[in-house]
């Protein structure tokens, strides 16, 4: 079958995926992003010094590249119904489809080489810096040779126009992509709501709002001295909140000023201008908070490496203690069910069998913990095998139904992957993560429940989500406030009764261990969650 052939398959396909309603709403909402940017074009070619839909193209192709149909139709959408202006037919469909290679070229690059869409570290910072201001460049070139292929662009401004159309698209990727990324990303989007939370993020917004006032309350020929000053709350944010904080002040300080750009007169080569010393500034938050992100995770792995050498001493010194106890209490269990066998086939008889059979399985599944607990936090051994998501919950969270009951609070859980999923993991190892997550939970929600009498409950909902299983475990409890979230990680909790007894900040490492990731979220209701990979194994 041609090429040609199978193209509209996979471009029904695509519609299919995203959905006829979110295909509108992107093609509305990149013209409305091309509309509000549409500030100082240069004259005659619809070039301007900020384009945020640049990104909005680039992240949909990053994230779905089949999608390629939809950005070319809201490309060619914008550029006729804002930037034409007069433009012909011809004109304006090669250069669009020039822009759209030009940004398909982009995400596929990221992709490739930057994984923008993890969490985001100095390396990654670099590589993503280095293919966007590689990917720009190209997307200019392409764009001013197919308008010069017309006749639309003077051979004396080439050089000016891809200048300018680089600045523009960078900007826009410099910008807006790291806020797409960072909204797209289950955990930046939780230290998005605990950044949201406290005061210092609030007074960085009003330095950001006060510094543009005063830069451009100057003369224009004065902003650029005093443009440093935008600076400031950037990198306190970068400092205080990581990428995280980086990229949305850095989104503030480009929206205050194209605010202060539009309250005023000004010549488009001094907007193209300081849109440079935008991309300046945004870069320079990145690199900063990445450096945080990075220092924070090492004191972080430390820490937990600390944790788990001393876990890993008492486990050691628990399994030699428990080991004999635990082989005696199955051979005795196993002793009696033999007995009761022999009395009779009456019900006594047989339900004392059964009793004895499951205190025997419980004995050893307690000795196969205790050991692989051992194994792990000795030289994070893990037993990685494929196994069915759904029976294996389901087994799991059996065991705390009684434990719920007792303390009054419903128990609910669900997994609904696209598929029965088949997860990488050691069923021993994240067993004791589930209970440990869902012990925590239903003594919070007990707490909570004598407290103020609203009902309590417990959920746990698994669900696909790219090449993950993202695995969630909630409660009615009054949650976590921003200054909460990862504190908890740095305190034991294995002092409650009926908890597994190994924290959360070890529940983290035997994640990490299985390639996943365990995090808080803030809010109201406490809310736990981890990913495990899906399809294969995680690099060792």
């Amino acid at each position: 079958m041609s090429s040609q052939s199978t193209g509209v398959p996979r471009a029904l396909a695509s519609v299919s995926a995203l959905g006829p309603a979110r295909a509108v709403a992107y093609i509305a909402l990149y013209v409305a992003l091309a509309w509000v940017s549409f500030v100082h074009p240069m004259r005659g070619l619809g070039i301007t010094p900020w384009n945020p839909q640049a990104a909005l193209a680039v992240g949909l192709l990053l994230w779905r590249p089949r999608s390629w149909w939809l950005v070319c139709f809201a490309v060619v959408s914008g550029e006729a119904f804002v930037r034409a202006e007069g433009m012909p037919w011809s004109a304006l469909l090669v250069s669009s489809l020039m822009l759209t290679g030009g940004y398909a070229a982009t995400a596929a690059a990221l992709s490739r080489w930057a994984r923008v869409k993890s969490i985001i570290t100095r390396r990654e910072v670099v590589l993503f810096l280095l293919i966007v201001g590689v990917g720009v460049l190209l997307v200019a070139v392409l764009r001013v040779a197919g308008l010069a292929a017309f006749g639309e662009v003077p051979p004396d401004r080439l050089l000016a126009a891809i200048h300018r159309g680089a600045i523009g698209d960078g900007v826009g990727l410099l910008v807006t992509l790291p806020l797409l990324v960072v909204i797209g990303n289950r955990e930046r989007r939780a230290a998005t709501r605990a950044m949201f939370g406290t005061v210092a993020w609030w007074l960085i917004v009003a330095g950001i709002v006060l510094a543009t006032a005063g830069v451009f309350a100057r003369p224009t020929e004065d902003q650029f001295k005093f443009f440093y000053l935008l600076f400031l709350p950037v990198v306190w944010a970068a400092a205080r909140f990581g990428v995280t904080g980086a990229v949305w002040s850095a989104v503030i300080v480009q929206i205050s000023m194209i605010m202060a750009i539009h309250s005023a007169a000004y010549r488009p080569l001094t907007v193209f201008e300081l849109q440079l010393l935008v991309a300046v500034l945004a870069t320079t938050g990145l690199l900063l908070g990445a450096t945080v992100d990075e220092r924070e995770e090492a004191g972080r792995t430390l820490r937990a490496s600390l944790r788990l050498a001393a876990a890993g001493d008492m486990a050691a010194a628990l399994a030699h203690e428990l080991n004999q106890p635990l082989t005696a209490m199955s051979t005795y269990a196993l002793a009696s069910q033999v007995l009761a066998e022999r009395i009779g086939r009456d019900d006594d008889a047989l339900a004392l069998a059964d009793v004895t059979g499951k205190l025997a399985d419980e004995a050893g599944r307690a000795a196969e913990v205790v050991k692989r607990l051992r194994n792990f936090f000795r030289d994070r051994a893990t037993e990685l095998q494929p196994t069915a998501l759904r029976p294996f919950l389901d087994e799991t969270m059996r065991a705390q139904t009684a434990r719920a009951l007792a303390l009054n609070v419903r128990l609910t859980w669900s997994c609904t992957p696209a598929e029965m999923a088949t997860v990488w993991l050691d069923p021993v190892q994240i067993g004791v993560v589930v209970r440990n997550l869902v012990a925590n939970a239903l003594e919070a929600a007990s707490e909570e429940l004598e407290r103020s009498g609203a009902p309590a409950w417990v959920t746990l909902d698994a669900k696909q989500e790219g090449a993950d299983m993202v695995i969630a475990v909630t409660d009615s409890a009054r949650g976590l406030d921003g200054g909460e979230v990862e504190l908890v990680f740095e305190r034991r909790t294995s002092g409650k009764p009926g908890g597994m007894g190994v924290g959360l900040a070890i529940s983290r490492s035997i994640v990490e261990a299985h390639g996943g990731r365990l995090w808080a979220e803030p809010g109201r209701g406490g809310q736990f969650l981890f990913t495990l990979p899906l399809s294969s194994p995680p690099a060792s």
